[in-house]
């Protein structure tokens, strides 16, 4: 019976990957929450599934091994026990192929790490607070704001640019961000499409966390700010 699970298992996940970009691809602006907590649960859902099935597929073929061994020596059973014995050392080989994958597909992740870095290291030390949030500078000719290892990054431009309204507008937004945890969320959701980028469930999930995140972090700012001004300060980092 136990073995019979695994079908199942299979069908949840491919129900996932089918269903999720269909029924939830373009909804939950008005609750960005919600739509972020059932993107990650049907992805973590499907995770437990795969690993469940795997875990039963494993288990079944060492029990499998060990009533076989205990045949006789010479009998049809103690042949297909010989065969068998394989099946560990055939997962073993599968299982550091797909390291061996996973290792290559992180690559790209870590090189983006390290071209950020500098970026990051540029930023000047915090000169200013907001709502006990560190502000950091960076020397860009660019309207950049981001968040990074809990404090907030604005390009000097941007500071230049902006009015203390809009500035203050943009300094919400972020806070909206580390408030979300959505540097956490960006991470997991790149994670996954390093792992199974070929699935169009993982291309539709990414594009939604950050389109739902960004929603997040403006539904925060605007129980601050005026949307008008939101609006307009947000045009402003699009067109630079």
């Amino acid at each position: 019976m136990t073995p019979l699970v695994i079908p199942i298992a299979i069908e949840w996940v491919i129900l996932v990957t089918t269903l999720a970009p269909i029924i939830l691809v373009g909804r939950f602006n008005a609750r960005p929450k919600l739509g972020l907590s059932l993107w990650f649960g049907f992805l973590l859902s499907s995770g437990l599934a795969t690993a469940f099935a795997v875990g039963i597929a494993v288990s079944t073929v060492f029990e499998t091994y060990v009533k076989l061994h205990q045949s006789r020596v010479g009998s049809q059973d103690w042949l297909s026990a010989i065969l068998v014995s394989f099946s560990p050392w055939l997962i073993l080989a599968i299982s550091g192929i797909a390291l061996a994958l996973i290792n290559q597909r992180l690559e790209p992740l870590v090189s983006v790490a390290r071209e950020s870095k500098p970026l990051l290291e540029a930023a000047s030390r915090p000169r200013m607070n907001f709502q006990g949030h560190p502000v950091a500078t960076v020397e860009l000719p660019i309207m950049i704001a981001a968040v990074s290892r809990g404090q907030i990054i604005i390009s000097r431009h941007a500071i230049e640019t902006l009015s203390e309204p809009e500035l203050h507008a943009v300094l919400w937004h972020e806070i909206g961000h580390i408030r979300g945890r959505h540097n956490e969320l960006k991470a997991l959701a790149g994670f996954v499409r390093v792992l199974s980028s070929w699935l169009t469930a993982t291309q539709a999930m990414v594009f939604e966390v950050n389109r739902l995140i960004e929603l997040d972090a403006d539904l925060y700012a605007l129980k601050r700010v005026d949307s008008d001004l939101l609006r307009a300060t947000r045009k402003k980092f699009i067109s630079s």
